[in-house]
């Protein structure tokens, strides 16, 4: 499955309290599906999102604002992952507060607030890792590695030249490409900023192509299938 996703496709929004909103991106919390996961935060000073863990492997990445997510300082162009069952947060914004997208392999909704059901992680929970991109201007490698894992878990900072076309990576659980600083043409689509992408695993990526600035884009792929199933139990 490979699925493109720009800021005018998000349509759909839920208010939480105190002026939090979670868009969604990718596949519709209300109704499971075979795809993958995905939504955009918009968390204001005063919207702390408490400690919890998910039944899936998961990045988010900051898109706008500050803050902090367990003991780590965040900035526009962290980058947070964690396995299935491991916990984080509190996720506390500063006073501009701060915006990220949650990217999931599979369709999760599962929440598991913490301490209260930490039994459920008991045996299963994994890694955490949070990194940055340094999205300042300069001559850059095209590829910059921010982490890499045996099972495939990794994250990689793309610096596009202008027009230049981005590298093949192996991919082998599948991977989300977003788009930090664009545009970029995928597949003959003008895809701004924020736009994020989809391959699944055993999909090739279409050609991804840098406008006239250059671009910057963050591939984040996630463990094969069979290594997580066997980080599991399954």
């Amino acid at each position: 499955m490979i699925i493109c996703v720009t800021p005018e496709d998000l349509a759909r929004d839920r208010q939480w309290q105190h002026g939090g909103k979670m868009i969604e991106m990718f596949g519709d919390r209300s109704s499971p599906w075979e795809g993958p996961c995905g939504h955009l935060v918009r968390q204001p000073e005063g919207h702390i999102v408490h400690p919890h863990f998910h039944e899936a492997d998961q990045y988010q990445v900051f898109v706008a604002g500050s803050g902090h997510i367990g003991g780590h300082a965040v900035r526009t162009g962290a980058v947070h992952y964690s396995d299935a069952f491991s916990g984080y947060g509190p996720i506390i914004p500063d006073a501009e507060g701060c915006s990220y997208m949650t990217l999931r392999p599979t369709f999760d909704t599962s929440h598991h607030p913490l301490p209260q059901e930490a039994k459920r992680a008991k045996g299963r929970s994994g890694r955490q890792q949070t990194v940055h991109m340094d999205l300042s201007e300069g001559e850059r490698a095209q590829i910059e590695t921010l982490f890499s894992r045996p099972d495939g878990a990794a994250a990689h900072q793309l610096n596009l030249k202008p027009h230049e076309t981005a590298p093949k990576l192996e991919t082998p659980g599948g991977a989300y490409w977003l788009v930090m600083r664009g545009p970029v043409e995928i597949d003959g689509r003008a895809c701004p900023a924020q736009s994020c992408l989809w391959v699944g695993e055993g999909e090739t990526r279409p050609a991804m192509v840098a406008g006239d600035a250059g671009a910057t884009v963050v591939a984040l792929n996630f463990p094969d299938s069979r290594s997580r199933a066997a980080r599991l139990g399954g």
